[in-house]
């Protein structure tokens, strides 16, 4: 009997013993990761990456940037701890103006904060036209600028201004059209520049050069020729100026007269006058004209004269003072040309000796006024009659005139 307990209880321990070895020691669960960092943390404005710079003891995300001051709401490209979550949401936008906190969460549920802080540098407004100066001829011009009118206004200046590349400063990070390089005529209507700020805003400037200008109506003539001229400025009704055609050679003070004071649409003042080229005036082809006061010169013009003595023609009289179309014009005088132009209600009229016919000692010159009714303001709806001159012209060459009426 002993013996079968024995066995019996040898038995069951066996089992237990082998029970144990197949199960082994109890196993813990798997704990839970605590990391909860922002590993990195970048933004993309205009094309550009700005990566942050993360501390971690801070809890801080720092960015230097440019211009952020114009960005809309970004959405950020952030990196985290595995397992980690986030809020608010990377996805969502945000506007980084202003300090922004992001909350990261570990999988064992402790947390961080991390706040995004902008040191931005923003754009420049300034938009404006420092400094302006034209060197001319050794000759040092500079603007007078008004940042009010947006305006630059240098002093007066005879020197040729048609192809200047002006010396311009502007303000820092700012741009201009036209180009710094690029050469302007500022002869005649104000020239505009304009400047761009860093941000994109824009001043508009008006440059003026008031150019001191001195020409004629005619350059090619005979001596005797009636002729318009006209200067830019100045006060030649007020002032004792006195007026010349000149070469190295030759220099001649000619009479004026009929002052007649103007603005034209750029702004510019300006005066016209009557004077005669007159007979005792040498033939040259380089003549000017130049403004004297008090002797010293003012102005001299562009334009060479050419002016011719031999065989200038000169008018004693017409056949009539009224004139209508269908009549026949029929002048006299000395050197006579067959070919007239007639400056008539808005339209210069120009016929040679296809229309105009002179007789053998050029002493009459003949032309039938069937030719165009345009000339004579009746036909074109204007009142008549209306003074007229007449000029001789010939082979490109003005003459003597006669002032009629054309009806």
């Amino acid at each position: 009997m002993k013996n079968i307990l024995f066995v019996i209880f040898s038995f069951l321990f066996f089992l237990s013993c082998s029970n144990d070895d197949v199960n082994g020691p109890p196993v813990a669960p798997p704990s839970e990761s605590s990391e909860n960092k922002i590993i990195s943390f970048e933004l993309v404005f205009e094309s550009e990456l700005y990566s942050g710079i993360i501390d971690h003891d801070t809890g801080e995300i720092y960015f230097e940037t440019t211009g952020f001051e114009n960005s809309p709401d970004i959405i950020p490209n952030i990196e985290i701890s595995d397992q980690a979550s986030i809020s608010p949401s990377p996805t969502v936008a945000q506007d980084f103006n202003s300090d922004v906190t992001y909350t990261v969460t570990a999988e064992n549920g402790d947390t961080a904060n991390y706040t995004v802080i902008i040191e931005n540098t923003p754009l420049s407004n300034e938009s404006k036209i420092l400094n302006f100066e034209i060197h001319l001829e050794g000759e040092i011009i500079i603007g007078e600028i008004d940042h009010e009118t947006l305006t630059i206004t240098t002093p007066m200046t005879n020197k040729d201004i048609s192809n200047i590349v002006p010396e311009i400063e502007i303000s820092e990070n700012a741009s201009i059209y036209p180009g710094l390089d690029e050469s302007q005529d500022f002869r005649f209507l104000p020239v505009e520049y304009t400047v761009t700020a860093e941000d994109g805003s824009t001043s508009i400037y008006k440059v003026k050069v008031p150019y001191l200008r001195l020409s004629s109506s005619i350059t090619t003539c005979y001596v005797n020729t009636k002729a318009m001229g006209s200067v830019t400025y100045l006060d030649i009704i007020n002032q004792d100026y006195k007026l010349y055609i000149e070469n190295e050679t030759h220099s001649y003070e000619v009479e004026w007269s009929d002052f007649d004071q103007h603005v034209n649409l750029s702004g510019t003042p300006y005066t016209r006058f009557n004077f005669e080229f007159n007979e005792d005036i040498e033939t040259a082809t380089d003549y000017k004209m130049v403004l004297r006061l008090n002797g010293e010169i003012k102005v001299v013009s562009e334009d060479d004269l050419d002016i011719l003595k031999e065989d200038a023609p000169k008018i004693a009289s017409a056949n009539q003072t009224n004139y209508y179309y269908g009549d026949t014009l029929i002048l006299t005088g000395e050197n006579l040309k067959p070919g007239l132009r007639i400056p008539a209600n808005m339209n210069i009229y120009q016929y040679d000796d296809q229309y105009v016919s002179i007789n053998s000692d050029a002493s009459t010159l003949i032309f039938p006024l069937t030719v165009n009714q345009n000339m004579f303001p009746s036909w074109v709806g204007q009142d008549s009659p209306r003074e007229t001159r007449i000029y001789i012209f010939y082979q490109g060459r003005y003459g003597d005139s006669i002032i009629v009426n054309f009806n």
